[in-house]
């Protein structure tokens, strides 16, 4: 079930102004953004250091149906520390099969990210189990003293979007905000 809809849809153009003779709907907006999260296993994730500096790592990730999306690493690879110190990210989501020529698709995602525990990091490891289906017979694999057993999952809270579809959309990009129900 949704807990969350998709609010202040607005259609740009590349210079961020508005186009005013396109309209997408909320259900258009929502279709389009699991579409596009069901196509690519991989995403960009981006944190913030103490520094105030930009760090990108690229990683596998699942979601669910109320807009969450997950992430397994290690607690103590520079983008997850960074998380302890400011819970900003941002993630994109693209196909890199993309011809250079062709229409693009992919989209931007905005909010919050922080490590999982108890039922949330249960929820984390059935949605990721349920995306990459060897994940639970190689986690079961793994010997006692492996150092993978210390990653942990995370979890990314979106609180806005910014889609690019040229294919179905035309060359314009579609923003809009992720309000909680």
């Amino acid at each position: 079930m949704d807990h969350f809809i998709f609010a202040n849809i607005k259609v740009v153009d590349v210079m961020g102004a508005c186009v005013d003779d396109k309209k997408f709907s909320e259900e258009q907006v929502r279709e389009n953004v699991f579409q596009i999260l069901h196509s690519s296993l991989l995403c960009s994730i981006a944190t913030v250091t103490p520094e105030g500096r930009a760090h990108i790592n690229t990683a596998f990730f699942s979601y669910s149906e109320k807009l969450k999306l997950y992430f397994w690493s290690h607690p103590e690879s520079l983008h997850c520390r960074n998380l302890l110190h400011n819970k900003s990210m941002a993630m994109t989501v693209f196909s890199t099969e993309q011809p250079w020529v062709g229409p693009g698709q992919g989209i931007q995602l905005f909010g919050t990210g922080e490590a999982t525990s108890g039922s949330a990091a249960d929820e984390a490891e059935r949605s990721y189990g349920r995306r990459f289906e060897d994940y639970r017979n190689w986690k079961a694999a793994l010997s006692e003293n492996d150092p993978t057993r210390r990653y942990h999952f995370y979890r990314f809270d979106v609180s806005s979007v910014k889609i690019l579809d040229e294919k179905n959309w035309g060359d314009v990009w579609v923003r809009a905000s992720v309000l909680p129900l």
